[in-house]
């Protein structure tokens, strides 16, 4: 086996067929003077097919879109401040988006393209795995496909701390790999600082640090005191860099553990189906959210089929017959390589199904990262011999990649948008954000001594009124300060705030801080609005507001 990083590792057996497919298949001009052989070729190609798939869903999302999904409404609340954890979840997803707001602005479009962001960076890293295990023209092919699935493109716009956590397992499984194989200290520190990364965006990278730790004991490199020592500095600087978290979690009443009790009990999960019911749901909804790729799959090998036969009818049926019935696929084999890409392409979803069977509660979105080498492991259903060295290969995964992928933005773009508005639904990709926040701005305009410095209120409706705001105010999430570390003491008494509150929600009794703020507004009223883009139709908004008095005018100046 190779052991250099180099992008020009042949595939097994390449040398015994190359020489025949020259003589068996008809001559086929360069793809856009693309040459399919070469590595720096098929980089490019991979690079612009990347841009490509972050382009067209951060555009589509953004056009379709009037507001985010709730989780992206969730970062742009918590990165107003930088913390070493939050309330429900670990930092680092957070400080991520706060880099590209700062960056490019604190806008709904951004979340979309820090999420793919996300997707885009971890597809590289696997696409690098993939060049150690086949030809760069079917590693292109791995990222075609990869991309293909929910979890990277519909999903994939959600700035949660799922889809957030895909760039941290990429890198952290690229460079194990690399440590394993090479075996400088220096390669096991990145380790460590990848791992630090994976833990600090989401725990369920413990299944992750698991599944490695097996892989890494059958693994014949692994068996010396360098290797383990490696490992053991790996470890070091994971502790080191995430012990100020493990601080923030052991302090004032533990909200993220307790946020991670629940979800494994599944008290954050309304659903009261049972044991194994549960379990085949899990099952049930990741095979839905992997279907796009085996039908990009399914249409490659299609339309290459349709190319073989073309191809044969144009040599009269002789000679291609015969190499194309001797067409091979991508051998499981005993290659390290391979057996790598089997442990981390298998092992999470058999991990986590047996923490389902032992009583684990789980949620369909957990297996989010699963599937980083999905597209590695749908290598094994395309050809390997003749088609794979020609640029009908590289051709039918590139318009396969490109169709599916148009057609699952656009259905989506269709879907949150028009659709929704036709269907009179309220979702919350047509929720009237701008208009309503344009609203309470001349609500603020017309009763407030200052600047609208802090929204009171849950998560989503406060968190939109901020983003959409001329002001940008502070959000004060639930009027709980465990939840807000960002709201200083007499902030609401020197500044006043704005309250917001969806008519829906008081029909359950609004929390004891809240109604006591709500007692001290010094004006009340309501905002009401259709929900859809089409002007009087659809379900009705209604929105009640409260100002508090600003007793310290001079502490926030305009």
């Amino acid at each position: 086996m190779d052991r250099t990083e180099g992008l020009t590792v042949a595939e097994p057996g390449a040398a015994s067929y190359a020489l025949g497919a020259q003589n068996l298949l008809p001559s086929t001009p360069k793809l856009w003077r693309i040459d399919c052989s070469d590595a720096k070729h098929m980089a490019w190609l991979t690079y612009a097919y990347l841009g490509f798939h972050l382009f067209l869903w951060t555009l589509l999302a953004t056009l379709s879109h009037r507001a985010p999904p709730w989780d992206n409404i969730e970062q742009l609340v918590w990165m107003q401040s930088l913390e070493w954890g939050y309330y429900k979840h670990p930092p680092f997803p957070t400080w991520w988006v706060h880099g590209w707001t700062e960056l490019l602005g604190r806008s709904m479009w951004v979340t979309f393209f820090s999420a793919q962001m996300s997707v885009v960076l971890m597809q590289l890293f696997v696409w690098r795995i993939a060049l150690l295990v086949t030809s760069p023209a079917r590693a292109f092919a791995s990222v075609v496909l990869s991309s293909l699935l929910i979890y990277h493109g519909v999903h994939g716009i959600m700035a949660n701390h799922n889809t957030l956590q895909l760039m941290p397992v990429g890198l952290l499984l690229w460079l194990s790999l690399l440590a394993v194989r090479e075996g400088q200290m220096w390669r096991w520190a990145l380790v460590g600082c990848a791992a630090a990364l994976c833990l600090l965006s989401k725990y369920s990278a413990l299944i992750w640090l698991a599944i490695l730790g097996v892989w890494m004991l059958q693994d014949k490199r692994m068996r010396s005191w360098r290797a383990w020592g490696g490992v053991t500095l790996a470890v070091a600087i994971c502790a080191i860099l995430v012990s100020p978290h493990i601080s923030w979690l052991l302090h004032d009443g533990s909200p993220g553990l307790n946020y991670a009790s629940k979800a494994i009990q599944g008290q954050n999960d309304p659903d009261s189906i049972g044991h194994w019911g549960r379990l085949g749901k899990f099952w049930l909804i990741q095979f839905a959210r992997v279907l796009p790729m085996l039908l990009g799959l399914g249409l490659v090998n299609w339309l290459l089929l349709r190319a073989n036969k073309r191809d044969l009818l144009a040599q009269g049926g002789a000679g291609v017959s015969g190499a194309l019935q001797a067409d091979g696929r991508d051998q499981l084999s005993a290659s390290p390589e391979w057996r790598f890409v089997l442990f981390m392409g298998l092992g999470p979803m058999l991990l986590t199904t047996v923490l389902g069977v032992v009583g684990v509660r789980l949620g369909a979105a957990w297996a989010a990262t699963y599937f980083v080498m999905g597209g590695i492991l749908a290598l094994v259903s395309l050809p390997m011999k003749p088609p794979a060295a020609t640029p009908q290969f590289v051709r039918s995964v590139l318009w396969a990649g490109i169709a599916m992928e148009l057609l699952l933005a656009i259905g989506m773009a269709l879907g949150s948008g028009w659709l929704a508005d036709v269907a009179g639904r309220a979702a919350r990709s047509n929720f009237p954000a701008a208009k309503l926040a344009h609203q309470l701005d001349e609500v603020w305009d017309a009763h407030g001594a200052t600047p609208m410095r802090v929204v009171v209120g849950e998560t989503w409706l406060a968190g939109n009124v901020s983003v959409r705001s001329k002001y940008q105010p502070l959000v004060y999430i639930d009027a709980d300060a465990q939840k807000s570390p960002w709201i200083k003491p007499h902030m609401l008494e020197d500044c006043g705030a704005l309250i917001v509150v969806d008519r829906r929600d008081m029909n359950v009794p609004l929390s004891p801080s809240l109604q006591q703020l709500v007692a001290q507004a010094q004006f009340t009223g309501d905002v009401k609005m259709h929900w859809t883009r089409f002007a009087n139709s659809g379900p009705e908004l209604d929105v009640m507001w409260a100002i508090l008095p600003a007793h310290n005018p001079a502490a926030c100046p305009r």
